[in-house]
């Protein structure tokens, strides 16, 4: 069988990420991520419009963020809650789950109202 040939092999594909929503939650800018990465502003602001920084990037990101590689591609919130269930059994998992939906019931709109 024939080897396929990859032409962008170090290329990584598009992927959501949270990386403007990490900056934010840590309280910085685009200008202040191209300072303490050493980036090219051009390749911040393109990691703001969506394009997937590479592993290496990836790697300095969470470095400066303090968190894993993989958490950028989840909202810091969710990453937390995330942490937060990891390694729980499924029982202490249902009992917070009861916990919060006791604590913060969800608000319903009445019929034929306009709630936000």
């Amino acid at each position: 069988m024939r080897k396929i040939q990859s032409i962008h092999r170090k290329r990584q594909p598009r992927r959501p990420h949270f990386i403007d929503a990490w900056a934010a939650a840590r309280g910085l800018s685009q200008a202040d991520l191209a300072r303490e990465l050493e980036a090219d502003k051009s390749v911040i602001s393109r990691w703001f419009s969506g394009t997937t920084p590479g592993v290496e990037w990836q790697e300095r990101l969470a470095a400066l963020f303090h968190c894993e590689p993989e958490s950028l591609f989840r909202h810091p919130d969710d990453d937390w809650l995330a942490k937060f269930f990891e390694g729980r059994s499924r029982a202490e998992i249902e009992k917070m789950k009861q916990v919060l939906e006791i604590t913060f019931p969800r608000k319903h709109s009445e019929p034929g109202s306009s709630a936000a």
